[in-house]
């Protein structure tokens, strides 16, 4: 267990720590002629939670889940061939409902960093395609525990993980932004385990089993 935290803790470091050295790298390469803009963003997050293995008593009847997301973003974009790179912070709620019928909160700073290719269909149009990794760090209540028929178990959180977006999107009057973005699981985000079992004589299996939740989100900017 000790083994699993320390590589656990060594996988986020790097991750941390390769997140800023791609910001550093992809800053690098913008010219001093690059637009800067700065805005809000806002929008829905359309989340399935992949939690159909700890068990089929504890599996939602439900896939889906929405919640929101709302933050400061800013752009910096080459003009003549459109490559820019796009950077947020973003306070991102998702919704994981227990089999109790309680519902657990995950909520996060959300920090996304990606690699933007605009296409101009006119002065007042274009349409962008979008790339890179995000950041999740947790914040509010990390653990949870719900009755799932004669067991009592225990829903936890990570304090970090990281995923890859992938998405597109319209550009409109310099100022609009509506995209669609596919945010995709690459480290663990909780796990569930078994914590009690009241009936007699039970014995009790309480590995943690682990889940992600992949995300489908909508989103609106207004650039300043």
């Amino acid at each position: 267990l000790e083994i699993l935290i320390i590589n656990n803790l060594l996988i986020t470091a790097y991750m941390k720590r390769t997140l800023i050295v791609c910001s550093l790298a992809l800053l690098s390469f913008i010219p001093v002629s690059a637009q800067f803009s700065w805005g809000l963003r806002g929008g829905l997050n359309l989340v399935n939670n992949d939690i159909t293995a700890v068990s089929k008593e504890s599996a939602s009847s439900k896939d889906s889940y929405t919640g929101f997301f709302f933050g400061p973003m800013a752009e910096v974009q080459v003009p003549i061939i459109g490559i820019g790179v796009d950077v947020a912070a973003l306070y991102s709620q998702k919704g994981v409902e227990l089999p109790d019928t309680s519902t657990m909160k995950n909520q996060s700073l959300s920090i996304p960093l990606s690699l933007k290719y605009s296409l101009g269909l006119g002065n007042f149009a274009a349409v962008y395609f979008a790339a890179g990794p995000q950041l999740d760090f947790r914040i509010g209540d990390l653990n949870t525990s719900f009755n799932d028929g004669n067991e009592v178990k225990d829903f936890a959180l990570e304090k970090s993980s990281w995923s890859i977006n992938v998405g597109a999107g319209v550009k409109l009057i310099n100022h609009i932004q509506a995209g669609i973005n596919y945010n995709i699981p690459v480290s663990k985000e909780g796990a569930v385990k078994v914590i009690d079992n009241p009936t007699p004589g039970a014995v009790i299996d309480n590995e943690p089993v682990d889940f992600k939740s992949s995300t489908l989100q909508f989103s609106l900017t207004w650039t300043f």
